[in-house]
Formats: structure tokens, C-alpha cells, sequence
């Protein structure tokens, strides 16, 4: 009888650590942080900040593109296109920040 006990003891601490620790990992996506959207001048080279720190849903608002595919390639370590302030005068990009 005492063995049954400690065992059911131990199950509901096992239980009670494996309840606790899940919720921390819960929250575990893709994280990529803020970014900036930079537009360079192509015939000067001089760059400038469009937007500066802010998050990838709004950079994606801004350029009118796709957020799943901006976050797919900021998270291949490239930058990725604002197609809609991108034109024959210069060239924007959304960067990681």
C-alpha cells in the first residue's frame, strides 16, 4: 500500500513539472523581431530609413506584400523586396532591424 503511495505521489509531481514547463515553451514561434524599410536613390546611391522599427506585419502593410513570404526571407538571412515603393528612380527593401 505505501509503495502505491509514492508512486502515485511521484506521477503527479512528474505531472505537475511536465504542466508547468509546457506553457513555457507554448509560445515558441518564429520570432524575427522589427525591421526597417530602407529605399536607396539609385542614381546617388544614398540610402534612407522609410520606416525604422517596426514589425513585419506593418512593413508588409506598407509595401503592399505578402507577409508569410517577408518572413520566409528575412528568415533565409536575406532582405526582402518592397515591391510597391520600388520604381525605376529607387530601390526599397525590408530589412531585419
Amino acid at each position: 500500500m505505501r509503495l502505491r503511495s509514492v508512486l502515485a505521489s511521484v506521477a503527479a509531481g512528474a505531472a505537475a513539472v511536465l504542466a508547468f514547463a509546457v506553457p513555457a515553451q507554448a509560445g515558441g514561434g518564429i520570432e524575427i523581431g522589427n525591421v526597417d524599410v530602407t529605399v536607396t536613390d539609385i542614381a546617388s546611391g544614398n540610402s534612407y530609413y522609410l520606416l525604422q522599427n517596426v514589425s513585419v506585419l506593418q512593413a508588409a502593410q506598407v509595401c503592399q506584400v505578402n507577409v508569410d513570404i517577408v518572413t520566409a526571407t528575412l528568415l533565409n538571412g536575406e532582405n526582402a523586396k518592397c515591391s510597391s515603393k520600388t520604381n525605376n528612380h529607387q530601390q526599397a527593401w525590408i530589412k531585419k532591424h
